[in-house]
């Protein structure tokens, strides 16, 4: 039998983060929550789903590392994590299309331990989140980041930067 302590402390992380935030759930400023539970085609968020009181949507998958390596470039060009960042957008179409159409905003999440990028490539087209972003759990100690379109739109030449992994 092979060892299944990565796996398992994966499944902690996530349950952890999941009753953290449906706390929430107790405190009326959510209203509905969907947990591990695939809601489009090729659900790339479907750790945790919440709709919360003024109708907005949140949306998380949650990714654990028992290593602090920064966030490597092939996590979002390769599927190897679920991850691949052409699949998330077409999750995230898929559910803003399907059963995400009225709700009144939309929030997807990726929430992991892995360091912050180090590779020239991510750094280039992931940016600080905004001021008004809030951490996934309010007074976790956290680095935000998001993609940036418009730097996604235009693209990076690898060959010309350093290619940290």
């Amino acid at each position: 039998m092979s060892d299944l302590t990565a796996a398992h402390r994966g499944y902690e992380y996530q349950d952890l983060m999941e009753a953290g935030r449906v706390v929430d759930l107790l405190l009326g400023g959510i209203v509905r929550v969907h947990v591990d539970e695939k809601l489009v085609p090729d659900d790339r968020f479907d750790d945790l789903t919440v709709i919360n009181a003024d109708g907005s949507r949140e949306r998380a998958q949650f990714k654990h590392s028992d290593e602090d390596n920064p966030l490597g470039y092939t996590t979002f060009t390769i599927d190897d994590r679920g991850l691949r960042l052409d699949r998330l957008v077409a999750a995230a179409v898929a559910d803003r299309d399907g059963p995400g159409a009225s709700a009144t905003a939309h929030r997807l999440r990726i929430v992991m331990r892995d360091a912050p990028p180090d590779d020239d490539a991510l750094k280039a087209v992931m940016v600080p989140a905004r001021f008004s972003d809030a951490p996934f759990l309010p007074g976790v100690n956290t680095t935000l980041l998001r993609f940036d379109g418009k730097a996604l739109w235009r693209g990076f030449d690898r060959s010309s930067a350093s290619t940290a992994t």
